[in-house]
């Protein structure tokens, strides 16, 4: 009921009925409309207010969720900012390692220019003075060439002189000797004997044609020990084994060997090697 609806209490009315109309019914229907306004308005109230409870829990329980993410967060941060301050701590000491290491190796460069450069100096004298040796060496293998062709053609001469070839034997540590021109008949028929050297007292392992006094001959060698008295012994001592041809000297008796006649020098050289008056010792201790 509207204030409208109710009427308004006349005095006048009161005075001659004697009755007051409160007018309740249409009291009564206003307060029950009142409180049923009331009643609805608690009850969306209530509503609202669960609903703003709930949606408060379920902020306050998100804000909670997400300071904690962000503790965790702030945490792994400052995790990651202490790894990070170690890891430039380290890389600085690094750094300053390596600023050491890099001015030792500096120095040390510097050190090895120098100790190049004086090598290469070095290096440039020390190329000349094999330069200068090696054409030395050169020049005198070119003089030792040259003596070593003029001795080898002195020595094939004086072979072809006096009939006699010493060369290294079949066996290690013997000497195999070669006579020529001791038969006049057949001057290069080799007269051969092998001595074995290996211990102090020599001796003959193959003798051909054989000495008959091939033992007084060795046994001479190794009282005398020398080896020129031993050849020119064992050469007269093959001669001994030629007979003599029926016939007056050739030149064959002089060793000059077939050919050309030979030059005085020469015939003396034979002659001393029959004899043995020219030739040196040459003892073996």
């Amino acid at each position: 009921m509207s204030a409208s609806q109710i009427q308004p209490v006349s005095l006048l009315d009161i005075v001659h009925n004697g009755s007051l109309d409160l007018q309740w019914d249409p009291f009564h229907s206003h307060v029950d409309a009142f409180l049923r306004a009331i009643d609805k308005y608690a009850q969306e109230a209530r509503i609202e207010i669960a609903s703003r409870a709930t949606e408060h829990s379920e902020q306050v329980r998100e804000f909670k969720a997400g300071k904690e993410e962000m503790e965790r967060r702030i945490n792994n941060e400052r995790e990651k900012e202490a790894q990070m301050l170690a890891s430039l701590e380290s890389e600085r000491h690094a750094h300053t390692d390596l600023q050491a290491a890099v001015s030792h190796l500096q120095t040390t460069l510097q050190k090895v220019r120098e100790e190049t450069a004086a090598l290469e100096v070095e290096l440039r004298s020390v190329k000349r003075e094999v330069a200068g040796e090696r054409a030395e060496k050169e020049r005198q293998r070119a003089t030792l060439d040259d003596q070593k062709a003029q001795d080898q053609r002195e020595v094939e001469v004086l072979e072809d002189i006096l009939g006699l070839n010493i060369v290294g034997g079949d066996q290690p540590n013997t000497l195999l000797f070669k006579f020529r021109l001791v038969d006049p008949l057949e001057p290069e028929r080799e007269f051969a004997l092998v001595a074995d050297v290996s211990q102090y007292d020599y001796k003959v392992t193959r003798c051909d044609p054989p000495i008959p006094n091939l033992g007084v001959l060795v046994q001479q060698l190794n009282e005398d020990r020398n080896i020129m008295a031993f050849i020119k012994r064992a050469r007269k001592a093959f001669r001994q084994l030629v007979p003599e041809p029926p016939k007056p000297p050739s030149r064959f008796d002089d060793l000059s060997g077939p050919g050309a006649k030979p030059s005085a020098s020469q015939k003396k050289g034979a002659e001393d090697v029959l004899d043995g008056a020219g030739v040196s010792e040459l003892r073996l201790e």
